[in-house]
């Protein structure tokens, strides 16, 4: 039977590779290939680094928000408003902390990654077709990076990093120790987790839209391969990231014909965190992060860096500190803050990690309330809630930058 027309309804048969590149706007496809290629690919103009990525969005920001405020795809909501607010503040911040000239640097980039990556999604995705296309877009991208991520595992080598690097030049990797014999893979990233959490990512949109909740043969080697690609990273927040998304995926396939099946899984979340308040004399959120490291010793460092990272938190409540150093014993050397929402609140201050929060929370709130959706909708929700769930959490044991962030 012959597909749908995009934008029209849904796929009758398996869209292959060729389909979804045909259906997504280009826009979309470009920055999914742009947010893949490494760091060698960036241009340097003064002290600003413009990866494939950024002049893309670059380019597309301004077009995005006349056409989101043209109406021409709906008429703006909260969400929106909640985006730009974030932006705002962070650019004030900026600002503040850094001076005209440095604010205007960060702060204008931080727009260009964060708004300008929402608004493609926003403007370009917007219909279910466009969406599944999407997502085996980038479970594809995952599955292609699996052939060069192996080898990169098992020989020590970092295929895709070193190969741009030869032709475009661009300083070397950083070592990094072996995880159980195998060497940290870096993909076409700039750390190993961040390839692991990319990958993580994926993981709800392969089983509910790539491999339609279905586990035959086919179904179950497409989600091994992605749990292989985050495997090889070694990364306890990637693992998290997966983890989670594990465990809600099989709360949705077990509980399903069960009323109110996720009140009550938030019911056990809400009795657990109150077991653990009452019964250990650490706090739930110390807990968690101390169970979510390879090490003893990341977690102890994860845990100075929550209690530190707070306390700075408290004296800079409003702006934040900007790139400035946070305040720490001597002898934490590092300064690299392991918590994406907390260097949130400590770079731009509690009104743009709140401003953040609130986006998530109203676009899964907007989601929730679909009425009927179907069975293909109803897969496509759970895959973005899931995996924004996944994430999230996981972006309490780790920092997003880059490519990852957009």
């Amino acid at each position: 039977m012959s597909n749908a027309r995009p934008g029209t309804g849904f796929y009758r048969r398996e869209m292959g590779f060729r389909d979804a590149l045909g259906i997504l706007p280009w826009p979309v496809t470009l920055l999914v290939i742009a947010l893949a290629l490494p760091t060698e690919t960036s241009i340097y103009v003064g002290s600003l680094r413009l990866s494939p990525y950024r002049i893309l969005l670059i380019f597309t920001l301004v077009p995005s928000l006349l056409r989101l405020f043209s109406r021409r795809v709906g008429a703006p909501h909260i969400i929106d408003y909640l985006m730009i607010g974030h932006c705002a503040w962070v650019f004030l911040a900026f600002m503040v902390n850094e001076g005209v000239g440095q604010g205007i640097e960060s702060g204008g980039i931080y727009i260009v990654e964060s708004l300008g990556a929402y608004m493609v999604g926003r403007i370009w995705i917007s219909n279910a077709t466009e969406f599944e296309a999407f997502c085996r877009l980038v479970v594809y991208m995952v599955i292609v990076m699996l052939l060069f991520t192996i080898p990169e595992a098992l020989t020590g080598y970092h295929f895709i990093r070193e190969m741009f690097r030869a032709v475009l030049g661009g300083a070397g990797l950083p070592y990094l120790e072996p995880r159980l014999g195998l060497t940290r893979a870096f993909g076409s990233f700039d750390h190993p987790i961040l390839y692991g959490t990319f990958c993580a990512t994926t993981l709800a949109a392969t089983y509910y839209v790539v491999c339609a909740a279905r586990l035959g043969l086919k179904q179950i080697m497409t989600l091994a391969a992605v749990g292989l690609a985050t495997f090889l990273s070694l990364s306890s927040g990637a693992f998290v990231a997966a983890g989670i998304q594990m465990l809600l995926i099989g709360w949705d396939r077990f509980t399903r014909g069960i009323s109110n099946r996720w009140l009550i899984l938030g019911g056990l979340f809400a009795l657990a965190w109150v077991f653990l308040s009452l019964l250990s004399n650490r706090s739930p959120i110390k807990v968690f992060i101390s169970y979510m490291t390879f090490s003893a010793h990341s977690a102890y460092n994860r845990i100075l860096i929550w209690e530190y990272g707070t306390q700075e938190v408290g004296r800079h409540p409003l702006f934040g500190i900007g790139f400035a150093d946070w305040q720490r014993p001597e002898w934490m050397h590092s300064s690299s803050m392991d918590n994406f929402w907390l260097v949130t609140a400590v770079r731009y201050g509690l009104p743009a990690l709140i401003l953040l929060l609130a986006a998530v929370f109203f676009t899964m709130r907007r989601l929730g309330n679909l009425r009927r959706p179907g069975d293909t909708l109803h897969r496509y929700r759970a895959a973005w809630i899931i995996c924004v769930a996944g994430i999230g959490i996981a972006g309490v044991t780790v920092h997003f930058w880059n490519s990852l962030f957009s």
